[in-house]
C-alpha cells in the first residue's frame, strides 16, 4: 500500500497563464479570483487537493510579469518568487498559446522565471496550459522541446484548466515529490484563508469584472467589519474601495451612485455563493492617493509583510 504524502506546491508562472483558474477547477471551489485581466492574484493563496494517497496545498502566487515601474508590481513579483524556497515542489505553468515567440525562442517572461528556478533547488514540473486552444497538438512538441533544454525539468504535463484535461496526470507526477508525511488540514477543507479574506477576494473579482472598460488596478478593499451568524444563515460586511484619484472615485460611485449600487448587487450574489451565507453588504469608496506606490499603504492592504512578522 503507497506511504500517504503531503506538502506544498508553489504554483508560478507569468500573468494570464491560468493559474487561478486551474486552482479552483482542481479543489472544486472559489479560491483565487479569475478575470481576462492581468495581475489579479496579488496574494498567497493556498489551495487544498485531497486524494486519497496524498494531500497536495498549493500555493498560487501573483502572476510574474516584467511592469518594474511600479512599487506594487514590484512587490509582486518579489512575493511570487519567495514562495519557490519554501515549497516542496514547484508547477511551472505557461500558457500553450504564448509559450514561444514568433522565432520559437522562450518569452522573456518565461526565461526570468527559468532563471529563479535556477537558484531555487526545487523539484519543477512543467504544465502546458490551454491545451484545448491549440489547433493541432503537434504545436507542443516545439515547446516541450524548447523548454526542456533551458530547464531539468523533472516531468512535463499538457493540461487544460479551463476543460480539466489531465488532472490525475498533473497530480501524480507532483504527488511523487512530497514528503512522506501526515496531512496537514482536515479532509473537507480547501483553503486556509479565512472568511474575511475570502470576501475581500470576492470583492475585488466583482469589481475587475465590473470595471472591466476602466482601470481597477487602482482599487484596492479593505473589510473594515465582518460579522459572521452562522446560526442565522447570515453574514454582515462592512468594506471599503480605496482607489488613488478622485476621478477614479467617480467612475467608481457612478451617476446618482449606479454603479456602486450594482457593484453591491453583483458582489453580494457572489459573496453569498462563495461564503454559503445571505450576505448584508455595505461599501463605500474612498480616495488614498498613489496607495500602490506607498509601502505603509502595501503593508496596510497585506502586500507587504511588516518588518515584525
Amino acid at each position: 500500500m503507497p506511504k500517504f504524502r503531503c506538502g506544498f506546491v508553489a504554483l508560478v508562472g507569468r500573468t494570464n497563464a491560468g493559474k487561478s483558474t486551474l486552482v479552483n477547477a482542481l479543489t472544486g471551489e472559489r479560491v483565487s479570483i479569475t478575470s481576462s485581466k492581468a495581475q489579479t492574484t496579488r496574494d498567497k493563496i493556498r489551495g487544498i487537493v485531497n486524494r486519497r494517497t496524498a494531500q497536495v496545498v498549493f500555493i498560487d502566487t501573483p502572476g510574474l510579469h516584467l511592469w518594474l515601474k511600479r512599487t506594487l508590481n514590484q512587490v509582486m513579483i518579489q512575493s511570487a518568487l519567495s514562495t519557490l524556497g519554501d515549497a516542496d515542489c514547484v508547477l511551472m505553468l505557461i500558457d500553450a498559446t504564448h509559450a514561444l515567440t514568433s522565432h520559437g525562442e522562450i518569452e522573456e517572461i518565461e526565461q526570468t522565471l527559468i532563471e529563479a528556478l535556477k537558484k531555487a533547488d526545487r523539484p519543477v514540473v512543467l504544465a502546458i496550459n490551454k491545451l484545448d486552444l491549440l489547433p493541432d497538438p503537434s504545436r507542443l512538441l516545439p515547446i516541450i522541446d524548447a523548454y526542456s533544454k533551458a530547464y531539468p525539468f523533472r516531468d512535463i504535463v499538457a493540461v487544460s484548466a479551463r476543460k480539466r484535461q489531465e488532472f490525475e496526470t498533473l497530480l501524480d507526477n507532483i504527488e511523487k515529490y512530497l514528503p512522506e508525511q501526515p496531512a496537514f488540514y482536515p479532509r473537507e477543507l480547501y483553503t486556509d484563508q479565512s472568511e474575511r479574506f475570502l470576501a475581500s477576494e470576492t470583492i475585488r473579482e466583482v469589481i475587475y469584472r465590473q470595471m472591466s472598460k476602466e482601470l481597477p488596478y487602482s482599487a484596492a478593499v479593505e473589510i473594515d467589519d465582518f460579522k459572521s451568524m452562522r446560526d442565522q444563515h447570515k453574514i454582515e460586511i462592512k468594506a471599503t474601495i480605496y482607489v488613488e484619484r478622485e476621478s477614479q472615485k467617480a467612475i467608481f460611485v457612478g451617476k446618482k451612485g449606479a454603479a456602486i449600487k450594482q457593484l453591491g448587487i453583483d458582489a453580494r450574489a457572489k459573496l453569498a455563493e462563495v461564503l454559503d451565507a445571505n450576505i448584508h453588504l455595505e461599501l463605500v469608496v474612498k480616495v488614498r492617493t498613489d496607495w500602490s506606490e506607498n509601502p505603509k499603504d502595501l503593508k496596510s492592504f497585506g502586500y507587504m509583510e511588516s518588518e515584525n512578522t
